[in-house]
């Protein structure tokens, strides 16, 4: 990612200045910087082009392609991109040990080391990647970031579920295909069940959230329901997204695991994970609330806290 400060301009300004430059901005260590797109020219070409762009969408949504998309990602000549992709997007590479005989094995890599905090009540982000989060949650419509809305009740594909869940946060975690593709448990407990959703296969891009409606009820995702030792009962919403055919579970439902247990890893592509929490079981931290507001993700390390249960 190329960082650079923007000028402080009015909040009228600021937007006119991003929908000009249509460029995505996060913040990272406290500073905004401006996110690499990957592939950039290709996610352009699909979802803001207004000429050749449904053509292309309708392709990239189609399960058939990622799984062309996968079968060479499992090939030997796919590992030839692998440097260069670690030095173009800058992927950290602490703690892996960087022997990989193609792409999807570099994709779906294990990280050792992975830490979780100490303090019990003090919740870890479970995926590195690009959080927003959203308290207050109601059954209805609910507002995502760079404006997309979508239905509680069509994402679970479960009424009574939702209506758990009003009052209660919702933590998104972006992974870019630059992450670390592993969802590891930020708590003990007991994975109570999990099941597929189906769907199609659209990016999770914010660019792909313009232009998609619901993008995310629309998507192949995996729901889990996992009741936590430390935060009540969970839901947790593993989004599939172009590339990404597969999600790799790593438990049984019915399994005990414990912090710091790795719960599944996706195959090659970008992806999203949805973390919900019941009313009064979580408190976000105040940095990464404003800044949902204002429409900005934050870029967050698996493991740092996003907040707690601090009453």
């Amino acid at each position: 990612m190329r960082r650079i400060r923007l000028p402080k301009l009015p909040k009228r300004k600021m937007r006119t200045f991003k929908k000009q430059r249509q460029q995505i901005w996060v913040y990272n260590e406290g500073e905004l910087e401006q996110e690499r797109i990957c592939p950039e020219r290709l996610m352009r070409l699909i979802y803001e082009n207004p000429v050749g762009g449904a053509g292309l969408l309708w392709l990239a949504k189609r399960k058939a392609v990622s799984r062309l998309y996968g079968l060479y990602c499992r090939t030997p000549l796919s590992a030839r991109g692998i440097p260069k992709f670690i030095e173009k997007y800058g992927v950290d590479m602490t703690g892996c040990d960087g022997k990989y005989k193609n792409f999807a094995q570099f994709f779906a890599r294990e990280k050792a080391g992975v830490v979780f905090p100490q303090k019990k009540t003090d919740l870890g982000s479970p995926c590195e990647g690009l959080v927003s989060v959203f308290p207050n949650l109601t059954p209805g419509q609910i507002v995502m970031a760079k404006g997309s809305q979508f239905s509680l009740e069509e994402l679970f594909a479960d009424t009574a579920l939702a209506r758990e869940y009003e009052g209660g946060t919702m933590i998104s975690i972006r992974l870019t295909p630059a992450n670390y593709h592993r969802m590891h448990f930020f708590d003990g407990g007991i994975v109570e069940s999990a099941r597929m959703i189906k769907g199609h296969l659209y990016s999770v891009s914010p660019l792909a959230l313009r232009r998609v409606v619901k993008l995310y009820c629309r998507n192949k995702r995996a729901l889990i329901k996992f009741r936590t030792e430390n935060f009540g009962d969970v839901v947790l919403v593993e989004v599939g997204a172009t590339f990404v055919g597969s999600i790799v579970h790593c438990f049984e439902e019915g399994q005990r695991v414990a912090r710091g247990d790795v719960a599944s890893y996706f195959k090659p592509g970008g992806s999203l994970v949805l973390i919900f929490l019941k009313k009064d079981a979580f408190t976000p931290h105040d940095e990464l609330v404003s800044r949902s507001t204002e429409g900005f993700e934050t870029k967050v390390a698996i493991g740092k806290s996003v907040g707690g249960n601090f009453f």
